[in-house]
């Protein structure tokens, strides 16, 4: 994930047990961010929608029918234009809703803190965030993805 005027990288920091999540990813306002979902094993994604707003995908890796291929990586623009800054202490979510191949979901939350635009030194303080890696579970009995660990790299 990374902002699309001069790649800005995305940060993140750890924020303990302060908050729900223990990581805090850093954005930037007003910024259209290009973000990557891999999937392994590979998967179709069917749909995408980030704060219930439908995103397009992009395939950029791996066929939708290519059976040989153990990774299926996909692209999609989002922005944070209309958001709110984050006010000191505080945090926001973004959630996304993934729809996977034969009707599975999985359902993420990003726990942020949205910057003005000349704050780039709060933006940026903290890890760089290259991925989050999830690891996942599917119940054949049910029909969503349950997130067993999730680590910032």
């Amino acid at each position: 994930m990374c902002g699309l005027k001069d790649a800005i990288p995305i940060h993140f920091k750890p924020d303990g047990g302060r908050f729900q999540k223990t990581n805090t990813v850093k954005l930037i306002k007003d910024t259209d961010y290009s973000v990557s979902f891999n999937t392994k094993p590979a998967m179709n994604i069917a749909k995408l929608m980030v704060n219930g707003e439908l995103h397009r995908l992009e395939l950029v890796n791996g066929k939708s029918n290519d059976e040989v291929s153990n990774v299926r990586t996909y692209k999609t623009l989002f922005t944070t234009k209309g958001f709110e800054l984050t006010k000191s202490g505080k945090r926001r979510e973004i959630l996304i809703v993934i729809e996977l191949e034969n009707g599975v979901y999985m359902k993420v939350t990003l726990q942020c803190k949205v910057y003005a635009p000349g704050d780039k030194s709060h933006a940026q303080w903290g890890d760089k965030l290259s991925m989050i890696d999830m690891d996942c579970s599917l119940d054949p009995a049910h029909n969503y993805v349950t997130i067993l660990k999730e680590k910032y790299l």
